[in-house]
């Protein structure tokens, strides 16, 4: 378990907004130092000014996680600045609520690209550091409860943070099995009072929406936005939410839920599936 925060050097990608940014003064409340990483430069370096303001030595990084060679940049700046890290959080996440036959071939790889294959850049890039510092780490994976269950709708969210799961699982064991002294969580909260239905605003140029793409511009498109927006305005607030991790961090807990809202379908899930019969529908069960 990781509860020496006084002074731990901590990494946040998308650590300008939301859960990002509550974690990152979640750490630095609890005096350690942290290095916000976003793909929005002046976002982070004012998330990077609020801890400051708390007694941490944080710092902003402009990166987009997603892109391999970028990591690399954030992992060698805060090794100049830090010389070591001790915790790691996967944070940066998009979604796109579009069903499987209608959402864009783009919106999927920049899904993908952004909800897993900047988790796996980021530990192949800090991992090798982790096990050279023989001291304990941590590794946090922010998923979402999208990465245990599934509903109708949304394949792309939910199939990338079910991959996403499944990476911080395999990860997970490969530490036990080498003995390696870094621990792993993965953070899948419901939803929660965050700007995520404003996802749209984080994407990077290779991905940017163009006036010349009718999809983007539809009533339905619009109506994709305002239900997300629905939804996480009715969630749980971020403080209580985030709180959970640092309670969690103190159990050795790998799954790190925020609610109990979902332990019923969880249970009835891993039943559905011993009997391998049929996908459980959560709102059967309510």
């Amino acid at each position: 378990m990781f509860t020496a925060f006084e002074k731990a050097k901590v990494v946040v990608t998308g650590g300008a907004n939301g859960i990002g940014k509550t974690i990152a003064l979640g750490f630095a409340k609890r005096g350690s130092d942290v290095a916000i990483v976003d793909i929005h430069g002046d976002e982070a370096e004012a998330a990077a000014a609020e801890l400051r303001a708390l007694g941490s030595d944080a710092f902003a990084i402009t990166a987009d996680v997603s892109v391999l060679e970028q990591c690399g940049m954030v992992f060698d700046t805060v090794m100049k600045k830090f010389g070591r890290v001790d915790v790691l959080v996967n944070d940066a996440g998009v979604s796109a609520l579009s069903d499987v036959e209608h959402i864009p071939e783009k919106d999927i790889r920049w899904v993908y690209e952004t909800n897993v294959y900047s988790h796996w850049f980021m530990m192949q890039k800090f991992l090798p550091q982790m096990r050279a510092q023989k001291t304990h780490c941590q590794i946090i994976n922010v998923c979402s409860i999208a990465g245990l269950i599934s509903m109708n709708g949304a394949p792309a969210y939910f199939s990338s943070k079910h991959a996403a799961v499944a990476l911080s699982e395999c990860v997970y064991k490969q530490m036990r099995a080498e003995n390696a002294d870094i621990d792993v969580s993965v953070f899948c909260p419901g939803y929660v009072k965050t700007e995520m239905h404003l996802t749209d605003r984080h994407r990077p140029e290779r991905f940017a929406i163009r006036d010349d793409e009718p999809y983007y511009h539809t009533e339905e498109y619009a109506k994709f936005v305002a239900f997300n927006k629905y939804l996480l305005d009715n969630g749980n607030d971020v403080e209580t939410a985030v709180d959970s991790i640092f309670k969690a961090l103190e159990k050795d807990q790998f799954y790190i839920l925020d609610t109990p809202k979902y332990e019923r379908l969880l249970c009835e899930q891993g039943v559905f599936e011993a009997e391998k019969v049929r996908p459980v529908d959560y709102y059967t069960l309510n």
